[in-house]
């Protein structure tokens, strides 16, 4: 694990990366005045950011936004700006990279991720929360998938995260039929591990965070990939990607110490 204590932020200042402790990096966005809203910088930002992570390799990683809400997904005005010069498909093409570059990154992370989520979460923004391992929403936050009345369709994974998550059924349903979906219902959705209030969502955050670190390295980098390897290979392959996993966390001393610790204990 490579920690350094340098920060990343890109040039508007609006997507930030910062250390809390050692192996844990923290993703902020940044833009409160305009409750998060992701223009061309944020999204480039966060491609950025994803791939600062990735040099870096830290055990865990965090997910938080400094404003009343989240995020409000892609920012309207600046869809608003490019249909007035004519420029909406060279536009699009260039921001959903940057952010399809930035979701398949973070994606990948061998870092576990836990996202912190208050009031408004939106469109795109859902990609965010969904390429977590824990997700905690406070008690008022809300997911609104606008796609539709916008007339748009949707991006940043979310039209392939969600129907893993719930079902395609339920998916439907969210990205057509659902204005918005509160957070005791997301959570009863399984598309939550936690209800929080505002006051307790950073030190939740933490806490995962500080239990995740606690664990040895290979052991939770196994069972990530595991988990997320399993929905897509037959069982045969899955049950050899186990045995090399178990494999390289037996090599790990700290596996052995424990292990022997357990045998020893009355």
């Amino acid at each position: 694990m490579n920690f350094d204590a340098e920060t990343f932020a890109n040039e508007a200042g609006t997507v930030v990366v910062t250390w809390p402790s050692h192996g844990h990096a923290r993703l902020l966005l940044q833009r409160p005045a305009h409750h998060n809203a992701l223009g061309l910088d944020e999204l480039a930002g966060l491609s950025d950011a994803a791939q600062y992570l990735q040099n870096k390799q830290p055990k865990v990683v965090s997910i938080l936004a400094d404003s009343p809400n989240f995020s409000v997904g892609g920012d309207i005005k600046a869809f608003s700006q490019a249909i007035s010069h004519d420029n909406l498909e060279n536009w699009l093409r260039t921001a959903i990279g940057h952010f399809n570059s930035a979701i398949s990154q973070l994606r990948n992370l061998d870092a576990a991720v836990v996202v912190g989520v208050q009031g408004a979460s939106a469109g795109g923004a859902l990609g965010l929360i969904w390429c977590a391992d824990h997700v905690i929403l406070t008690e008022d936050a809300s997911i609104s998938m606008a796609y539709a009345k916008l007339g748009g369709s949707p991006d940043g994974g979310t039209s392939w995260l969600l129907p893993r998550m719930v079902n395609p059924l339920r998916a439907f349903e969210m990205f057509t039929l659902m204005s918005s979906l509160k957070a005791k219902q997301a959570m009863d959705w399984g598309l939550a591990n936690q209800l929080v209030t505002r006051a307790d969502l950073g030190h939740s955050v933490d806490e995962v965070a500080k239990n995740w670190l606690a664990l040895p390295s290979q052991s939770l980098k196994n069972i990530k990939q595991l988990l997320r390897s399993a929905p897509s290979q037959d069982l045969q392959t899955h049950l050899a990607q186990e045995l090399e996993g178990f494999v390289s966390a037996g090599k790990q001393a700290e596996f052995k110490q424990r292990v022997l610790k357990f045998a020893k204990a009355p």
